[in-house]
């Protein structure tokens, strides 16, 4: 793009995007996105260039070449220089660990979570959790996410931000719990599903923590109470070899196969991490609905190995990606999610042509979505407008040779421009619509300084 070119999209941007509910989908009906391509990533995986998307309320109407689609509207937007694509979707985080960005890195996994991490949540109050989730809003919807699936507490002050800011969530409130049928956490959470499950955002879960935090009786009740009040289930497992030798030891199976005897995968399922499931595990996972989260980043910071995607995607279970929670992966950008991921599984086959660039792009939109039972994450006629224009004019993205090459391997969230989320733009022009990036920064910053005695 020349100077030219951005200096009048910034001066568009300007003068009409920030009136207040400029960008509200009750002040603009209809819209058209005309862009120098478009990434479908349908089974086809077409590509228009130059392209355009037209939506309505949430829907999109019309996506092709920018001849095929003459309706009326009443906006188009014009973004010389840039690639649209489907949002990503996030499906596995506890975004309000924002406030912990940082903490105790380079710690061993248990030592981490039982010396650094639980004695700092224990202080957290709602608000905190509200702030801290805000955070990472304006990150994700920075860098392209258009929906995440979150396990942490307090999940009220968790669905507000996330309405607040435009996202999509799969919240589920992390449960742990144990033989005695002390159930107030379990209960609360059901609870919790039932005052969002008609906002048509929030998306409840149910999300025992994992095979170490939870007892097979325990998690026995929580299978019963997803198929009762019809939930998925969100949960860790196999994440570390540590806690699937434990596991091992203490009940004779997988985390995996733990999982399946107690119920869980007679419900939708999100398994995140399954860093260590083994072709024993396949049996128990191929007839689910749900699928696993690779969580890369987070996997390998914290030494627990590489996920075994070429032994999933032959078994035909579906995997997704996701950051996992700031504290553990510092960053919640979904572009190195990709990166990382074709480059462990190149590492892990020792073969380069073994992990495609296209294939970590339909892991972190599709992909994930199919994950999570939503039908994002394709742009054609009557999926969700959930979708993001990427900048294709910086020097790392020159030569446009190969554009998804580009996007996975050479671009990152400071490229995105516009990030569009059930129909609303979020981020036009790089610019935030529904939140204040600097009052949330000071917020934050505050209320670290309390929790760590700073």
């Amino acid at each position: 793009m020349d100077s030219a070119d951005h200096t009048g999209r910034r001066e568009w941007h300007f003068s009409q995007a920030l009136r207040p509910g400029f960008w509200r989908r009750e002040y603009l009906m209809r819209y058209r996105i005309e862009t120098d391509a478009i990434l479908t990533m349908d089974d086809e995986f077409r590509v228009f260039r130059p392209g355009q998307l037209t939506w309505e309320d949430g829907t999109i109407v019309s996506v092709g070449p920018v001849a095929d689609d003459a309706s009326p509207v009443d906006q188009v937007i014009h973004v010389a220089g840039g690639v649209l694509l489907p949002g990503f979707y996030n499906g596995h985080n506890h975004a309000a660990m924002t406030l912990f960005r940082g903490l105790a890195d380079d710690s061993p996994i248990f030592e981490w979570l039982e010396q650094h991490i639980w004695p700092v949540e224990a202080k957290l109050t709602p608000d905190d959790i509200y702030i801290g989730t805000l955070l990472a809003a304006v990150e994700m919807i920075k860098s392209g996410t258009v929906g995440y699936a979150d396990m942490y507490f307090e999940m009220d002050a968790v669905a507000k931000a996330t309405v607040e800011s435009g996202l999509r969530g799969w919240l589920s409130r992390g449960l742990i719990g144990q033989d005695d049928g002390d159930d107030d956490k379990l209960n609360d959470a059901i609870a919790f599903a039932s005052r969002w499950k008609e906002n048509p955002l929030i998306t409840p879960m149910l999300g025992p923590h994992a095979p170490y935090t939870c007892s097979p009786k325990f998690l026995e009740r929580v299978a019963e109470s997803a198929k009762t009040h019809q939930l998925g289930i969100h949960i860790h497992l196999s994440e570390s070899l540590d806690e699937v030798v434990q596991v091992r030891n203490q009940f004779g199976v997988t985390p995996i196969q733990l999982a399946a005897q107690t119920g869980l995968f007679e419900n939708r399922a999100l398994i995140a991490h399954g860093v260590h499931i083994e072709p024993e595990d396949i049996p128990f996972l191929k007839t689910i609905e749900g699928g696993v989260i690779s969580c890369p980043v987070s996997n390998a910071k914290l030494g627990n190995g590489i996920m075994p995607y070429n032994l999933l995607q032959q078994a035909g279970i579906a995997v997704g990606l996701g950051t996992d929670g700031a504290a553990s992966t510092n960053s919640l950008d979904m572009f190195l999610e990709m990166k990382a991921m074709a480059w462990m599984q190149k590492v892990r086959e020792g073969k380069p042509e073994s992990f495609q660039a296209q294939t970590a792009l339909m892991l972190a939109t599709r992909g994930s979505a199919r994950v999570l039972g939503f039908s994002g994450g394709i742009l054609e006629s009557g999926r969700p407008a959930d979708f993001i224009v990427v900048d294709n004019t910086a020097p790392y993205m020159t030569p446009d040779i190969d554009t998804t090459a580009n996007l996975v391997y050479a671009a990152t969230g400071n490229d995105v421009l516009y990030t569009i989320v059930n129909g609303q733009i979020l981020l036009a022009e790089g610019m935030l619509t529904t939140l204040d990036e600097r009052a949330i920064r000071m917020e934050v910053q505050n209320r670290v300084a309390r929790l760590l005695s700073i």
